[in-house]
């Protein structure tokens, strides 16, 4: 007999591992109400490079019963929808302007706005403002001892201060690292982070709820997205907008592009800075580790992103055309989903899978995805992660927990710590 995940469960909501991993070792797969979810590395990675499934567009709005409006001409118009040879053409023009250069190239800015922020931290902590206790669904991690965040080499922050790690650096560093990186003005930044987070409401299960705030972030994002192009058009600088103009892209195309990269960058790596400071603070010895070897910080970026990551559950696809996985047949026109959590936690694959561990060099995880929807911008959360980690963890190689942290369901597609309260002992 098949088992049942229940997405919507009080066991899932409250420990979404426990239930996935107790799911995995029974079987390679699970029933839910949007379809099988599949749990196992192998057959996750398998699914998501196959040319038999898409991702289900605009279809994952009609089973929230929104057929038309704003919203879905948006996510129609989005990267994550197309296929076939729309989808390789836009890729092909969006990979000349976002290459690894400009990537790498980027990454001592990156460093500098970390170095920044860390700083600030000191003052917060000094100050002891900025601690939330906000109770939530989640792991729970938050509420335990552990070590966690820090400045650039060498600098400290303050000791005896409490602040929220999210408000204080997950949030300010996402932001203005994306904005930097894609060339959005310093003075609208605040604005433009509330938009592109409405926006992203858009990739959850309750949309209809949120449909009006969509659709008046949307109507700000292209005006201003529009009057932004048409100024890099007039004056190119060194950022990702000016480069993106110069390709073979529509409007409309470009529009979808920058809100896409806006929408998806800024939660998935704020969410991402929030997982791992809790993943290391349920793990402090890794933490001083790293704060005392900051040259483990390519292997933590990556072990953090398998551990925890932002994207618990991934995307959905649709099956194009019949699909048989270990003799079962998933129906064309079906839905599965393909969990990467779960994936990168298969003890057929990961030894000590539940362990967080920066010293092992481990198999690939799958939370970037697969195939033609590989997440485009991987590279730039990478060096985020590798230049914030670091950093914090040798200004504050001590600090640990101050109050629960309040987090975000598991069972949408961005998962993490909407607050994070820590203190330096």
């Amino acid at each position: 007999m098949t088992s049942t995940l229940d997405l919507r469960g009080e066991d899932f909501l409250g420990d979404p591992q426990g239930v996935l991993r107790g799911l995995r070792e029974a079987d390679w797969f699970a029933e839910t109400a949007m379809g099988p979810a599949i749990l196992r590395y192998d057959e996750v990675r398998a699914l998501l490079s196959s040319w038999s499934l898409r991702t289900p567009g605009v279809d994952f709005l009609a089973a929230q019963g929104i057929t038309d409006g704003p919203v879905v001409e948006a996510v129609r118009g989005f990267l994550l929808s197309a296929d076939g040879d729309d989808h390789q053409r836009v890729r092909r023009s969006v990979g000349k302007a976002f290459t690894v250069r400009r990537v790498e190239d980027f990454r001592c800015l990156a460093g500098d706005l970390a170095d920044e922020l860390v700083a600030g931290l000191g003052k917060r902590a000094g100050q002891g403002a900025g601690t939330t206790r906000n109770e939530g669904p989640g792991s729970g991690l938050g509420s335990g001892p552990g070590n966690g965040p820090g400045g650039g080499p060498g600098s400290g922050v303050e000791s005896g201060g409490g602040f929220d790690f999210v408000e204080g650096f997950a949030q300010p560093f996402a932001l203005g690292a994306l904005c930097r990186f894609v060339g959005i003005p310093e003075d609208v930044r605040r604005e433009v982070g509330e938009w592109t987070a409405d926006v992203g409401l858009v990739f959850g299960l309750g949309v209809a709820e949120h449909v009006p705030r969509i659709e008046a972030a949307l109507e700000n994002l292209h005006g201003f997205i529009d009057d932004l192009l048409d100024q890099r058009r007039r004056s190119p600088q060194d950022d990702l907008l000016s480069a993106l103009v110069d390709q073979s892209l529509t409007e409309a195309e470009l529009r979808s592009l920058v809100i896409t990269l806006l929408s998806a960058g800024h939660g998935s790596v704020r969410h991402q800075l929030g997982n791992a400071m809790a993943a290391f603070l349920a793990h402090p010895d890794q933490w001083r580790l790293l704060a005392a070897d900051p040259s483990l910080a390519e292997q933590a970026a990556e072990e953090v992103v398998r551990h925890s990551p932002s994207a618990l559950l991934g995307l959905p696809r649709v099956v194009k055309e019949d699909i048989r996985v270990n003799g079962t047949t998933f129906a064309a026109g079906s839905w599965v989903l393909p969990v990467t959590g779960s994936a990168n936690r298969d003890a057929a694959v990961y030894d000590e899978p539940d362990r967080l561990d920066i010293t092992v060099a481990r198999t690939a995880h799958l939370t970037y995805g697969g195939g033609i929807h590989y997440c485009l911008g991987a590279a730039l959360a990478r060096v985020e992660l590798q230049e914030a980690l670091p950093r914090l963890a040798a200004a504050m190689p001590d600090v640990r927990a101050d109050g629960p942290a309040k987090w975000l369901p598991p069972n949408e597609v961005g998962y993490g710590p909407l607050s994070l309260p820590l203190r330096t002992p």
